[in-house]
Formats: C-alpha cells, sequence, structure tokens
C-alpha cells in the first residue's frame, strides 16, 4: 500500500533494473536535484517528459518534433505543411528550409531539451528568432 498521497506504478523487471542503473550512475548530480530513490527518479523523469512537451506545446502549437538525426532533428510545421530539418553546421543549428540560424524552426529546436542542453554544452545560446 503507497504512502498516504502517493499512487504506486507497475514497471517491467527491465525498466527497474534500467532506473537502478542510471540513479547508480548519477548519483552525485542527481541527489543535488532531491532525487534519492527509484520513486522520486520516476517522478522527476516523467516530470521533465511532461514539462519539456508542455514549452514546445505552448511555443509553437503548429510544429511537433519528429526525430532527431544525425546531425540535427526533424520537425514537422503543419503550417506551411512541410518536414525541416534543422541541423548542426559549424557548431551552430541551421534551418536547411529557410537557410537561416535564426528562424522559427531554429528557435524550435532550441526549444527540445536534449537540443538545448547539447549548444549550451558548446557555449551556445538561442538566437533572437525571427518568423
Amino acid at each position: 500500500m503507497p504512502m498516504t498521497g502517493y499512487r504506486s506504478i507497475t514497471v517491467s523487471e527491465e525498466v527497474y533494473n534500467k532506473l537502478v542503473q542510471f540513479l547508480e550512475e548519477h548519483k552525485d548530480e542527481l541527489k543535488k536535484q532531491d532525487v534519492r530513490s527509484i520513486s522520486s527518479l520516476v517522478g522527476h523523469l516523467v516530470m521533465y517528459v511532461i514539462e519539456a512537451d508542455d514549452i514546445l506545446r505552448r511555443r509553437a502549437p503548429w510544429m511537433r518534433l519528429v526525430g532527431f538525426t544525425e546531425h540535427g532533428v526533424v520537425i514537422e510545421d503543419k503550417k506551411i505543411d512541410r518536414i525541416v530539418e534543422v541541423r548542426l553546421v559549424n557548431d551552430d543549428l541551421f534551418c536547411e528550409l529557410d537557410q537561416r540560424d535564426d528562424c522559427v524552426h531554429v528557435g524550435f529546436a532550441y526549444a527540445i531539451p536534449e537540443v538545448y542542453n547539447a549548444m549550451v554544452a558548446r557555449g551556445k545560446r538561442p538566437p533572437q528568432v525571427w518568423e
């Protein structure tokens, strides 16, 4: 029976084992975020995904992340009914469709947490974006 204010969920043993491994491998950095158990790790990861999805939906509801490539991301732009690739060119994000590094597609790419974190690790910040 879960503690008051909590609910229980069931995951496969494979998922559980990966969570245990992840918690062990990242113990020090997770402690800084007050993640000390499998339960708090699951809550932390789920909230991260939900918040990231919410940010993307608010910024550009007409766009969605299709996936990642070796050199960038693929985005569906429903406004123009096109698939757009934003690639890493000369250490900056560059939109193949608009041939620019400051269009709305580049801005959307920066709103994807994995992209943002990778670019910040390279010392880059999101540009001022123009439509």
